[in-house]
């Protein structure tokens, strides 16, 4: 069992449990193999909320500091990765209530030019440089489809898709019951097929 070192590999095999458990036990690496496993994901979600980079990288801190201070207190069997995400929505709107901006369409509009500069910092730069503007083209498309739904469906579509989370966890994230998850995913399918054909 590898117990020293935290390489992408290991990292990504290691469960979140498991690295819990080490975290608690006092080891930092493995708290750090967390946050590399999770930033960019939160990342993208706060920064759909606030709309701004700098905001959304202090808004992650602070939901980095709830995990390390919550850990100890956590029900050992609790899944990690949607209470980040719920943690990560909650601070977000929090902002937003300071900043009197409580319309769901000001949380989810980004603008185009500033998104593309987010991705940019934030993108694995590893594929070839054709294949870097094949997945951009496609992710704006996606984007573009996403935004033409109606504001009720956006989180659930968002967050299925790209976070690839279930509806017991996207359901824990908007505080809503898994049938509310299911009937908005149902309902939002077929705009997002004709928006998708359009495009």
């Amino acid at each position: 069992m590898e117990t020293r070192g935290y390489g992408s590999m290991h990292a990504q095999e290691t469960p979140d449990s498991i690295l819990i458990h080490r975290v608690l036990a006092g080891d930092q690496k493995a708290f750090e193999a967390l946050v590399c496993r999770y930033q960019r994901s939160l990342l993208r979600l706060i920064y759909r909320y606030v709309g701004e980079y700098h905001e959304a990288q202090d808004i992650l801190q602070q939901v980095w500091i709830q995990l390390y201070l919550s850990l100890p207190t956590l029900p050992p069997q609790m899944r990690v990765k949607p209470w980040l995400f719920t943690v990560a929505r909650n601070r977000s709107l929090d902002f937003l209530r300071r900043r009197k901006l409580l319309s769901f369409s000001a949380m989810e509009t980004v603008d185009e030019e500033d998104q593309a500069t987010f991705q940019d910092t934030i993108i694995d730069m590893s594929p070839t440089p054709e294949e870097l503007v094949e997945q951009r083209d496609l992710q704006f498309a996606i984007q573009c489809a996403i935004q033409t739904l109606p504001h009720i469906y956006r989180p659930v579509v968002l967050l299925y898709y790209r976070e690839h989370m279930n509806n017991a966890e996207i359901g824990q994230v908007l505080e809503v019951p898994v049938s509310t998850v299911k009937a908005r995913f149902h309902r939002a399918k077929p705009f997002l097929r004709a928006a998708l054909t359009a495009l």
